[in-house]
């Protein structure tokens, strides 16, 4: 069902800030986010305040359609913002990034979901998660759901959770869902070295009942297409699905980039000399700055390119869907070159826990190791693809 044309919640023109308005925001924010850094790793939760400020600032609204007051944007804006929320605190960043773009999933359903999602609480948020066991049993008007749902990043702040490609019982077919977070128990189980503020714990489901409306079979027209006129709401979401969390990781070499810089101008060695004279870490410097630039440009390239697309209702060829999932987890990889590089040229005084750079090269790793950025696998789809072998997946492995 389409929606009506006027809302009391639309965001009108005037309420809707330029891109470039918003990333400055984002930018603001990365100095209070940084300092927050050591509490978010200790209690393996976003601080509040950086949600609040994340909020207030209109961030979880970039790819929200404007009937519930959001600025209904693209993937490249928004991927420009998360760059800059990772630069201040990965893990805050890998959160914002993750329930950021989930106003993506919300629109896989039909209009009388996303009235409930939103239209009570227009600052819902919505993590996400995979099964790991159990199953959905078919019941009378709906699904009965049991087991667990894994990794769900930002389940302690979320309002709802979107489970994906879950398990039907006695049927090949699977099943997208969104489920309040009052209805699942979460199990503390994120116990990581790496982005350990994200919180990405298990859920426990038991006789979970979702209705009808709150489920579609997944690889399946969602029935929330056609509900909203843009062409982002009417795409299969995993195409750029890898890219918040590439430019997390992307982000977070920006980071590493400003604390290094920042940190040896000042900096004398054990013998007294001034260490920004030194050659080698001055090409240090010079590497990864190239690298991090590489990727950026890239990530705006694909992305602009994939909403050039999208934007007009056209199909995203496979030759640029297949470099896409290449190109996200090769700028995953840049940026862990850069952040190495960076961690190494500090020495051993960055191995100390107070120490900013051990904690980004801990976060950026973690990310890094994600599925879904991995070169080994996306580098091999993606040559698969181009020497015309059977195998080559459409979809981001998400």
């Amino acid at each position: 069902m389409r929606l009506n044309s006027v809302s009391t919640v639309t965001a009108t023109s005037a309420a809707v800030p330029s891109p470039e308005e918003l990333v400055a925001r984002a930018r603001d924010l990365r100095p209070g986010l940084r300092s927050r850094t050591a509490r978010c790793e200790d209690q393996r939760r976003i601080p509040q305040e950086s949600l609040d400020e994340m909020i207030q600032a209109g961030l979880f609204n970039v790819l929200k359609p404007k009937h519930y007051g959001g600025y209904e944007m693209g993937w490249d804006s928004f991927c420009d913002i998360t760059l800059e929320i990772a630069a201040g605190c990965g893990s805050t960043g890998w959160v914002y990034g993750v329930c950021g773009s989930h106003p993506l999933m919300v629109t896989n359903f039909g209009s009388d979901i996303q009235d409930e999602v939103w239209s009570t609480n227009p600052d819902a948020i919505v993590s996400s998660a995979k099964m790991i066991s159990g199953a959905f049993k078919k019941v009378d008007g709906g699904y009965l759901g049991n087991g667990i749902l894994a990794i769900s990043s930002g389940s302690l702040h979320a309002d709802w959770v979107f489970a994906h490609f879950t398990t039907i019982e006695g049927s090949k077919k699977q099943l997208s869902t969104i489920i309040p977070l009052d209805d699942v128990t979460i199990l503390d189980t994120w116990q990581v070295m790496g982005l350990a503020g994200t919180g990405s714990h298990n859920l426990e489901m038991k006789d979970v009942f979702v209705p009808n409306s709150h489920a579609f079979v997944s690889n399946q027209t969602p029935p929330g297409f056609g509900v909203h006129d843009a062409g982002i709401y009417n795409v299969d979401y995993r195409i750029l699905g890898t890219y918040p969390t590439a430019t997390v990781v992307v982000g977070m070499a920006m980071g590493a980039l400003d604390i290094f810089v920042a940190d040896i101008k000042d900096r004398s060695s054990r013998f007294g000399a001034k260490i920004a004279k030194f050659q080698s870490l001055q090409l240090r410097i010079a590497e990864s700055s190239a690298e991090i630039d590489s990727a950026k440009l890239v990530i705006r390239h694909n992305t602009r390119e994939a909403m050039s697309f999208i934007n007009k209702h056209e199909p995203v060829p496979m030759e640029l869907r297949t470099r896409l999932y290449r190109d996200a987890s090769y700028v995953s990889l840049l940026a862990l070159k850069a952040i190495e590089r960076i961690f190494y040229a500090g020495g051993a005084g960055e191995l100390f826990l107070n120490r900013e750079l051990q904690r980004i090269f801990k976060n950026s790793h973690a990310g890094g190791a994600q599925f879904g950025l991995n070169w080994d696998v996306q580098g091999t789809n993606y040559g698969r693809w181009a020497l015309g072998l059977e195998g080559a997946q459409k979809t981001a492995p998400l």
